[in-house]
């Protein structure tokens, strides 16, 4: 390895860090609520119930969808770095007012205003990734920053719970806000929007930064206003595509925010228990994307779609699973043993089609406009997500309602796959060389 190689990768890997660990920071503030869900309905000073809980979730999605038609415009005008950080900054301080709170009706505004700024993540690091690596790193930059995703939602579960059987609810919100902020207050240093602002030694090789540049002006849409930018997607099909597979995952990974009352009132347990026994989905999710970064940069676009598509059938099979043993009549321990075990297969299932092939896909086809690319697509699975939320909470809160509740998730699931399995093969379809003519690689 050369001093230069040497280098460029050192820088690289701070790069990759310092995103992994801000995003951690946003999804700890996000996932605290999931994890205080039971607890709080629970709690006699408020007036919750399961449709109650679901409409918080539903007002955090709006956010989060308000946020993903804003903030990708941020991302591509002020620079991927800047919006990371702030973002992170405002939803330490949005979970740390939740703490405070009692009303249902601030509980709605601040979950609106916590996850409104953890939506500004993705299309910045999006920006972040396109100035800073070459195409052929981007599955698994993604990847890496994916699993950051899961490592935290993982950790940030099992700890709140644990922490849920010495102190209140409350407490794990406070707890959530000061991680993020230390988080914030350390963070800018180590963290650089592309090679031209970082006054280190350690930048990429200069043959690394020639085929940054190059690729970022021979894109299609290189020199290209953002409305018009913005038109462009619309009227593709292949935008379509994808985000109404993303929409469609988008709902199936709002499982995870309710998997503790479900366990909760499905097996009486107590929170807490409730709350480490959930971490299953997340670990799940981990193990999945940790991989699939990989093998998404050395699987053929043809493969792709066998090994999504077959992903995505296990998935519907674990959501039928779950469906079965909430009307069978088994042993209850051994039940739960079960419940556990098709959702972590479950988690492990839908993350590498929720989160490698949009990435991807967005840096590809947006270029420089990636980040407005990222929050349409994002605004769009979010609306359904957030539709969702609402019903699905009403839906649970009656009685039996669990088994409605997964009704809905099967069907959803297998319009994800019919989805992203179409959506791949159209990728794989225009990738094949017309005769005499090169690949297609362009938008």
């Amino acid at each position: 390895m050369t001093e230069h190689s040497g280098q460029n990768l050192r820088w690289e890997a701070q790069i990759v860090i310092s995103m992994c660990l801000g995003y951690g920071m946003l999804m700890l503030c996000r996932t605290v609520v999931g994890v205080a869900g039971p607890a709080m309905l629970l709690d006699p000073d408020l007036a919750l119930d399961t449709a109650t809980f679901g409409a918080i979730l539903g007002w955090g999605t709006a956010g989060n969808l308000t946020g993903k038609l804003t903030n990708g415009v941020l991302a591509d005008k002020l620079g991927g770095s800047k919006v990371f950080i702030s973002s992170i900054a405002l939803a330490a301080v949005a979970t740390f007012i939740f703490g405070t709170l009692s009303s249902n009706t601030a509980f709605f505004a601040i979950y609106f205003l916590t996850v409104f700024a953890k939506s500004a993540g993705w299309p910045s690091m999006a920006n972040i990734i396109r100035v800073s690596f070459t195409h052929a790193k981007h599955g698994r930059v993604w990847g890496f920053i994916a699993t950051s995703s899961r490592v935290s939602s993982v950790v940030t579960t099992l700890l709140l719970s644990s922490l849920l059987l010495v102190m209140s609810w409350r407490g794990l919100f406070f707890f959530a806000a000061s991680i993020a902020l230390i988080c914030v207050v350390f963070l800018p240093k180590y963290l650089k929007d592309s090679w031209k602002d970082s006054g280190d030694s350690s930048s990429p090789s200069q043959k690394t930064v020639e085929a940054l540049l190059a690729r970022s002006k021979n894109h299609p849409l290189h020199d290209v206003s953002t409305p018009a930018a913005i038109f462009y997607f619309v009227k593709n099909s292949r935008f379509w595509l994808i985000s109404l597979g993303v929409a469609s995952l988008a709902v199936l990974f709002e499982f995870q925010v309710f998997i503790p009352i479900y366990l909760s009132e499905t097996f009486d347990l107590t929170p807490a228990i409730a709350g480490m026994a959930s971490a299953a989905f997340p670990l799940g999710c981990l193990i999945a994307v940790f991989s699939g970064g990989f093998v998404f940069d050395k699987l053929s676009r043809k493969n792709l779609i066998f090994v999504v598509g077959a992903m995505l059938i296990v998935a519907i099979f674990c959501l039928l699973g779950l469906r079965f043993l909430g009307t069978a009549e088994l042993n209850a321990q051994f039940e739960l043993i079960l419940t556990i075990a098709l959702i972590f297969i479950f988690g492990f299932a839908i993350s590498p089609a929720y989160y490698i092939p949009m990435s991807v896909f967005s840096i590809d086809f947006g270029g420089r406009h990636c980040g407005v690319l990222v929050g349409l697509i994002d605004a769009l699975a979010y609306l359904g997500a957030m539709t969702f939320d609402f019903v699905g909470g009403a839906v649970a809160n009656k009685d039996g309602g669990w088994q409605d509740f997964l009704s809905i998730l099967i069907v959803t699931c297998v319009i994800a796959t019919v989805i992203m399995t179409l959506f791949l093969t159209v990728e794989y379809v225009r990738s094949k060389p017309s005769p005499g003519s090169p690949a297609l690689d362009s938008p």
